[in-house]
């Protein structure tokens, strides 16, 4: 992928992140750092569709990032941001304390699902009540999905339980958990112990990285 593509995409998931709505050309041509006009955007978009990194949700709609799109961003174009000092505090702070806090932690600085597992089938859940007020799942359908992927976790997170080591990203078609939801998730600690957080696919994955990089290195 040229530069010029690279960085639309870059766009294009970025604000998706934010507005939870699909992207259109005209409001990438007032983004900062585009001086082309919304057609050219336009036929550029219609590049990245073709390679299988964005798609058209439905008919006059914008564009939203698939999960292709995804991976290339995260490996190639995603920033991740420092973690804040006093954040550095309160995650230390938590994980001397217990694991449980630590992911309730994790729920406040994501407003996201936090999990721990003790083992494969021993998990503990916080957050999910977030992500019914996430726009994905407002609509009663996809509630039903998201209930629909807590009752799949178990068996999700058993069959990556001990190959696990660094944080990973699980999309759809790498788990159980259905299109709408995707998982990030580590092990930590030399009990390897894991630590995730569940949410959508459009969740700020250079956010909960940079966050779960810091909870590692204070592990170890």
């Amino acid at each position: 992928m040229d530069e010029r593509h690279g960085k639309l995409l870059k766009s294009i998931i970025d604000i998706y992140t934010k507005t939870a709505l699909p992207v259109g050309s005209t409001s990438l041509a007032g983004a900062k750092g585009f001086d082309v006009s919304p057609a050219t955007i336009r036929n550029e978009m219609a590049e990245l569709e073709r390679e299988g990194y964005i798609f058209q949700p439905h008919t006059s709609a914008g564009r939203v990032p698939t999960s292709e799109g995804y991976r290339y961003y995260i490996d190639n174009l995603m920033e991740l941001r420092p973690v804040p000092v006093h954040e550095q505090k309160i995650i230390r702070d938590s994980y001397h304390d217990n694991l449980r806090s630590l992911a309730k932690i994790l729920v406040d600085r994501t407003n996201l699902a936090s999990i721990v597992g003790f083992a494969p089938n021993d998990l503990y859940f916080t957050g999910l009540f977030n992500l019914f007020s996430q726009p994905e799942f407002e609509d009663h359908r996809m509630m039903l999905s998201m209930s629909q992927v807590v009752d799949s976790l178990e068996r999700a997170i058993a069959d990556i339980y001990e190959e696990l080591a660094g944080p990973r990203i699980l999309f759809a078609e790498q788990s159980r958990l259905g299109q709408n939801c995707s998982l990030v998730v580590t092990s930590v600690g030399r009990d390897k112990n894991l630590l995730a957080v569940l949410g959508p696919v459009r969740m700020d994955y250079g956010r909960i990285l940079s966050l779960f990089n810091e909870i590692v290195n204070i592990a170890k």
